[in-house]
C-alpha cells in the first residue's frame, strides 16, 4: 500500500476515537444537567411548601398574638361591663372588627363568663354569617392573618359551624398561591412595609362598609320581627 494510504489510515482511526470521546463527554454533560435539572424540579416544591408553611405560621402567629391582647383586655372585666361594651359596639357597627373592641369578642367573653347567657348566645348566631363572608373577603385580598383571626372567632363562637372545614382549606391554598407568587416577585423590606400598609388600608374601608350595611340589615331584621311580636300580641288580646 502506499505510504499516503497507511496515513489515511491511520488518521481516519485515530479521528475516530476523538469524535467517539467527544460524544461521550457530551453525554455525561447532558446527564449530569438532567440530574441537576431533576434535582432542581424535586428541592422546587419543597421550596414552594416551606415557604407556603412559612406562611401560614406567620399568619397564625399574628392572629393567635391578637386574639390573645383582646382577650387579655377583656378578661377583667364584669358581666356587666362586657354587655354594655358588646351593646356598644353592636349600635357602633363593630361587629367583628376591629380586634379586641368588637360585638362578637364581647359576646364571645360574654358568654364564656356566664354560660347560658341567652343573649349572647342570640347576638352570636346573627354575627356568624357576616363574619363567615368578612373571612372569605379577607382571604381574597390576601390579608390571612385577619382570615384566620375570624376563623378562630367563627370556632369559638360554633366549633361544629358548617363553614369551617371549607374556609381553613380555602385560607391554605390561598396561603400557598401567594408563597408561589412571592418566589417571583421579591420584595424589598420598603415595599413589604408599604404592601402590608395598604393591606391595613383596604381592610378597614372594607370592613367599615361591610359592617355598616350589615348592622343596617340586622336592624331592619330586628324591627320587623319586634313588628310581629306586636301584631301577635295584639292578635290575642
Amino acid at each position: 500500500m502506499h505510504p499516503w494510504g497507511k496515513m489515511m489510515v491511520s488518521k481516519q482511526t485515530t479521528s475516530v476515537w476523538p469524535s467517539r470521546a467527544r460524544l461521550a463527554a457530551t453525554l455525561c454533560a447532558a446527564l449530569a444537567l438532567a440530574a441537576c435539572g431533576s434535582k432542581d424540579d424535586a428541592a422546587a416544591p419543597d421550596a414552594a411548601a416551606g415557604d407556603a408553611a412559612a406562611v401560614s405560621q406567620q399568619a397564625a402567629e399574628q392572629a393567635a398574638r391578637q386574639q390573645q391582647e383582646a382577650d387579655s383586655a377583656m378578661a377583667d372585666l364584669s358581666v356587666d361591663e362586657l354587655r354594655t361594651a358588646a351593646n356598644a359596639a353592636y349600635q357602633e357597627s363593630r361587629l367583628y372588627s376591629p380586634a379586641g373592641q368588637s360585638a362578637m369578642e364581647y359576646y364571645l367573653a360574654l358568654r364564656e363568663k356566664q354560660a347560658g347567657d341567652a343573649a349572647a348566645s342570640s347576638a352570636l348566631i346573627d354575627l356568624l354569617p357576616m363574619t363567615v363572608i368578612a373571612t372569605e373577603q379577607s382571604r381574597d385580598r390576601a390579608d390571612f392573618a385577619e382570615a384566620r383571626r375570624l376563623l378562630g372567632l367563627i370556632e369559638r363562637a360554633d366549633a361544629r359551624h358548617p363553614a369551617l372545614e371549607r374556609l381553613r382549606a380555602s385560607i391554605t391554598a390561598a396561603e400557598e398561591q401567594a408563597a408561589r407568587r412571592a418566589e417571583q416577585q421579591v420584595l424589598t423590606a420598603e415595599q413589604e412595609a408599604q404592601r402590608q400598609q395598604q393591606l391595613e388600608r383596604d381592610r378597614a374601608q372594607q370592613q367599615q362598609q361591610q359592617q355598616a350595611a350589615a348592622a343596617a340589615q340586622l336592624a331592619q331584621q330586628q324591627a320587623a320581627a319586634e313588628q310581629t311580636a306586636r301584631d301577635e300580641a295584639a292578635r290575642q288580646e
